[in-house]
């Protein structure tokens, strides 16, 4: 369970419960769509353990299952967002703002990871666009991992409306760096 702070009172609240865990691919997988007279409908086809969770879920994510089934390559989209407690609403105030795709590598634990950042590198909006320990990729397997994280930071800046950080998602320096780094320290440098 995770809490927050209310500024006012000082008191914890509580944010998001056991349904909160659920992925949107998991439960897509339970989902269909029907056409009806009033449009598109989700419909749950799940009645095993804990339905009544994924029915709460489907109702307070209708939207962004209709989305995920009418175009699954979204769900990367909307699972960073649930991880980081974005909605559109608040990614647009990110609109004007001067972001960057961050990245950070630990050379000892191998540990890579690239988030969106300001111009101070201060990690911004949560969760970070991809972690990986590039010991446990192959080369190709690395370079879909990119890619997934650029088309990511791509989704989320058009999402914000914001065309600086949209840029960065599309330029050859990100990629090049990135391969540089796997080239570096890993043993599998592959030509």
């Amino acid at each position: 369970m995770e809490f927050k702070q209310e500024l006012e009172t000082g008191t914890l609240k509580m944010i998001g419960n056991d349904s909160s865990a659920f992925k949107i691919r998991d439960v897509a997988d339970k989902c269909r769509l029907n056409q009806t007279d009033n449009g598109l409908k989700v419909e749950l086809n799940y009645t095993g353990p804990n339905a009544s969770a994924y029915l709460q879920y489907v109702d307070k994510h209708t939207e962004e299952l209709t989305e995920y089934l009418m175009n699954p390559d979204v769900a990367d989209f909307y699972e960073w967002m649930e991880v980081s407690h974005q909605t559109p609403i608040t990614l647009k105030r990110h609109e004007k703002e001067t972001l960057i795709i961050y990245i950070n590598f630990d050379p000892v634990s191998k540990l890579m990871e690239a988030g969106i950042s300001d111009e101070n590198i201060t990690m911004k909006l949560g969760a970070p666009l991809v972690s990986v320990n590039i010991t446990e990729l192959d080369r190709n397997a690395f370079k879909l991992k990119i890619y997934d994280m650029l088309l990511l930071a791509d989704e989320i800046a058009l999402s914000m409306g914001n065309d600086n950080l949209h840029k960065m998602a599309n330029i050859e320096m990100v990629k090049t760096y990135l391969r540089e780094i796997y080239d570096k320290y890993t043993s599998k440098v592959e030509y």
